[in-house]
C-alpha cells in the first residue's frame, strides 16, 4: 500500500501557530510514503513568509512535492515584481521549479503552475493554464504509468454547491488531458474547503479529485483546518479527511474509490 499526504494554503503571515504544530506532530506520526503541499504557502511572499514556510516544509515528512499558489505572488506593493517576476521569491525559496515533477515507486506526479502575476481578467487569484503547459504534462505522462499517476495543481476542479468563485480554466481541455492520459488522482486546494469527488465521468476515463482544505490558515471558509490521507493499493483507493478539533487532527469522514476499465468510481 501506498500512502500519501495532501495538504494546502497554509498562509504563513496568516497562519495559527499552534494549528501547524499540531500538523506538523500529526503528520510525523503518520509518516506517509509521500507528501505534496498544493499551493498558497504564504499570503503575500514576505521574506518573514516565505522563512516561516521554509522551515515549515523543511519539517514536513520526506519526500515532499511542492507547487506555488496565487499567494506566492508578491501584491501591489511590489509591482514590479508582481507584472515581471512574479516568482522570483518563490524560486529562490524553494527551488527554480514551479512544474516540478517526481517518479517514485508506483507514483508519478506532476506538477502544473495554475497562478499568474496579472493578466487579462479582472480577478488575479483566478486559475489559469496554457495550452503550452497542458503539452508539457501530456508529454511528461506520455511513458507507462508505475501504478498511480496524479497532477497536481493549486486552483480547484470541482465547485462546492453555491460557490461563486470559478474553478481552474481551461476545464474542458483540462479534463480531456486528465482522460487522455489516465491520471487518477488530482490533487489541489485554493477554495479552504474540503472536497473530494471525480470529473470526467462521462468520458472514457473518470479521475478522482482530491481538494483539501486549508491546513493551519486563519482564513477559514466555514469548515475548521484539515488535510487528506490518501491510501492506494492497486485498484483500490481511500481519501481519509482529518480535520482540527482544538487541539489536534482527528479522522472526520471517509470515501473509497474503485479502479474498473473507465476508470475511478466511488464506492456507496
Amino acid at each position: 500500500m501506498t500512502r500519501l499526504l495532501h495538504l494546502s494554503d497554509p498562509h504563513f503571515g496568516a497562519a495559527d501557530e499552534a494549528t501547524a504544530r499540531s500538523f506538523l506532530d500529526c503528520a510525523a506520526e503518520l509518516a506517509p510514503d509521500l507528501t505534496v503541499l498544493s499551493g498558497d504557502l504564504t499570503m503575500r511572499a514576505r521574506r518573514s513568509e516565505l522563512a516561516a514556510a521554509k522551515s515549515f516544509v523543511d519539517q514536513l515528512p520526506q519526500p515532499h512535492f511542492v507547487i506555488p499558489g496565487n499567494h506566492d505572488i508578491p501584491a501591489f506593493n511590489q509591482p514590479f515584481d508582481r507584472v515581471f517576476r512574479p516568482f522570483r521569491r518563490y524560486r529562490e525559496t524553494f527551488g527554480p521549479d514551479l512544474e516540478p515533477i517526481l517518479r517514485k515507486g508506483s507514483i508519478e506526479i506532476v506538477g502544473l503552475n495554475s497562478s499568474r502575476g496579472i493578466g487579462p481578467q479582472l480577478d488575479w487569484s483566478k486559475g489559469i493554464l496554457s495550452q503550452a503547459q497542458l503539452q508539457r504534462a501530456a508529454s511528461r505522462f506520455a511513458s507507462p504509468s508505475p501504478g498511480l499517476r496524479i497532477l497536481t495543481l493549486h486552483h480547484p476542479l470541482l465547485a462546492p454547491p453555491d460557490h461563486r468563485r470559478d474553478v481552474v480554466k481551461p476545464l474542458p481541455a483540462l479534463v480531456s488531458l486528465l482522460t487522455a492520459s489516465h491520471v487518477d488522482l488530482v490533487l489541489c486546494g485554493h477554495f479552504h474547503q474540503s472536497l473530494i469527488g471525480i470529473v470526467g465521468k462521462d468520458a472514457k476515463w473518470s479521475t478522482i479529485v482530491s481538494q483539501a482544505p486549508t491546513v493551519c490558515s486563519t482564513r477559514l471558509q466555514g469548515e475548521p483546518p484539515g488535510f487528506h490521507m490518501i491510501h492506494h493499493d492497486g485498484d483500490s483507493l481511500r481519501i481519509v479527511l482529518h480535520r482540527f478539533d482544538q487541539t489536534r487532527f482527528i479522522e472526520c469522514s471517509v470515501m473509497d474509490f474503485r479502479r474498473a476499465g473507465t476508470g475511478w468510481q466511488p464506492i456507496s
